[in-house]
């Protein structure tokens, strides 16, 4: 299935997106990625880019357990990525990206069995000042259709790692509670700021 989706150039100026710092963060399933991107535009006072693979998983398949197709994981990353800069215009200072390109690549994989060299030639780890690594102690939570993952979290993790050292970005991985999580990461971009 090819899913087409025609998306207007976001209408802040280029200028403005361009200069607005952008943080990446990601993880395995249910690792707290959106609880921490929500958080830290809350204590920034800014926004951040909620993820659209989820709702589109639960709602815009029309049946979330049909199998999945490769077109429809490089209409997430359009989608993410088109509201992503859409939002940069519109930040204060720095905007928090509730996962990527590459944890779209990695999903792909995941529930595909293949990597997809579309959505590799999409990847952009340089567009992020900091990525932000959500570790994989944090307890499991089922959503309420039963679609996570929870065997994948490690392989997942494994391949972040893997992708964040080899990128050569700067990132630094989330461990503890909520409260360590939020003190580790807002550090960082205070750094940058």
């Amino acid at each position: 299935m090819k899913v087409e989706v025609n998306l207007p150039e976001p209408r802040a100026p280029r200028e403005r997106r361009r200069h607005v710092l952008r943080v990446c963060v990601l993880g395995a399933e249910s690792t707290g990625k959106t609880t921490i991107a929500a958080a830290l535009a809350d204590h920034y006072s800014t926004l951040w880019v909620p993820e659209y693979g989820a709702p589109y998983h639960h709602v815009g398949r029309g049946d979330p357990y049909k199998p999945w197709t490769s077109g429809e994981f490089v209409h997430i990353a359009r989608i993410r990525d088109w509201l992503e800069e859409f939002l940069a215009g519109y930040a204060s200072r720095v905007l928090f990206c509730d996962t990527d390109t590459f944890v779209t690549c990695v999903f792909h994989q995941v529930y595909l069995g293949e990597s997809s060299d579309e959505l590799a030639a999409m990847v952009e780890p340089q567009r992020y000042a900091l990525h932000l690594l959500c570790d994989v102690h944090t307890p499991f939570h089922p959503d309420r259709l039963g679609l996570r993952r929870e065997d994948a979290r490690l392989e997942m993790h494994r391949r972040y790692v893997e992708h964040l050292e080899g990128s050569g970005v700067a990132w630094i991985e989330l461990r503890g509670d909520h409260d360590e999580r939020l003190r580790s990461a807002t550090a960082a971009v205070d750094a940058l700021l």
